[in-house]
């Protein structure tokens, strides 16, 4: 499970980056300071609605994974 559980903090923390610089983007505005607060919040979501979950379930690690392969299409997990 511990394999599962990095495996998918890499890939929280990939997609909170990839949406932190589309917004930086988008919102050319929000300075550092915001970013890094809108990280955190992210942060803490995938903390608290996945990863933590994933602790109190350890028996559903391969489904919970899974849910977050990037190489199944998603026909394929249907």
């Amino acid at each position: 499970m511990r394999c599962t559980e990095e495996r998918l903090r890499r890939r929280s923390d990939a997609i909170i980056g990839r949406e932190l610089a589309r917004l930086a983007g988008r919102a050319r505005t929000l300075g550092p300071g915001e970013l890094a607060v809108v990280e955190a919040a992210l942060n803490e979501l995938a903390e608290r609605l996945v990863l933590a979950r994933l602790r109190t379930v350890p028996h559903r690690a391969a489904e919970i994974d899974r849910l977050f392969d990037e190489g199944v299409s998603a026909e394929a997990r249907q």
